[in-house]
């Protein structure tokens, strides 16, 4: 049996995706799995929901999907294609677990272009708390002209599989942004304090802004706020917050950065998402 058999006894991933104008900018995604605690062997489904953490507006399609992997067992596997299935909201991965182990799975999509009015941009970083362009166009009193943005997201969620517990969830995927943690979630308990660190393109990403949240903070919302943690990373693209309580949580972060040519901006997406017991 290959590695990569080991890690996986059967996986799959579904979608289809259609966006357009401010919508499309506005969506956060993120991997929810039905279980996050898992039996050696047992099958599952993780969501990919492309819109906020409570609700999905759309499905992903398979082109748009960059990279798909999953680690465990100190091995990476690249899904089989043939399991792929979506409904009109939401795109599902069916998994199969190998071993005990902590596992992470990962999706990073392609990059695409938006172009958007200079107001709609700027309700956009409104909405989803990119508070550093938004200010930095506000200070520079920029011309009222359209804005393209090159944007992609990558996305990963934590799961546990038996008792061991294992680095695995500490092993970057090469994504262009993402996110670690210090420490395994599966060791961390309410009231613990859990350190992470965000990279870009593999290096640190300093300065930025993060947000932390579980299911549940301040209600049902249409857009990615409320949440329950605000934090801006040090030198070392790290920082840290309390757990406040057990449950699902998620960390999310917009670096968005001006660049030249085909694009006003560029912006990487990235969230993560896992359970505290």
């Amino acid at each position: 049996m290959s590695p990569k058999t080991n890690v996986l006894a059967a996986f799959g991933l579904g979608a289809a995706l259609s966006l357009a104008g401010l919508q499309a900018a506005a969506h956060e995604m993120f991997l929810k799995p039905a279980e996050f605690e898992l039996a050696p062997g047992a099958k599952t489904t993780i969501a990919l929901f492309n819109g906020t953490i409570a609700k999905s507006e759309n499905p992903i399609t398979r082109d748009r999907m960059k990279t798909v992997s999953v680690v465990g067992g100190g091995q990476a596997a690249t899904p089989a294609a043939g399991h792929w299935r979506d409904d009109k909201t939401t795109s599902y991965l069916d998994l199969t677990v190998g071993g005990a182990g902590t596992y992470v799975v990962g999706v990073s999509t392609a990059p695409r272009i938006i172009e958007l009015s200079a107001d709609n941009f700027e309700d956009y970083l409104r909405h989803d708390g990119i508070e550093d362009t938004l200010k930095a166009r506000q200070a520079a009193n920029v011309p009222r002209t359209s804005v393209r943005e090159r944007y992609s997201k990558h996305v990963k969620t934590i799961v546990q599989v038996g008792e061991a517990q294992t680095d695995d969830y500490a092993r970057p995927l090469g994504f262009p942004a993402e996110i670690l943690l210090a420490s395994n979630p599966a060791a961390v308990k309410p009231g613990d304090t859990l350190e992470f660190q965000a990279l870009l393109h593999g290096r640190p990403m300093a300065g930025q802004l993060v947000y932390a949240s579980y299911e549940g903070f301040g209600g049902p919302s249409d857009g990615p706020a409320p949440r329950a943690v605000k934090l801006r990373t040090d030198d070392a693209g790290k920082a840290a917050f309390k757990v406040s309580q057990p449950g699902r949580w998620h960390i999310t972060l917009i670096n968005m950065q001006p660049v030249a040519g085909e694009a006003t901006y560029e912006s990487n997406w990235a969230t993560l998402t896992f359970e505290i017991d």
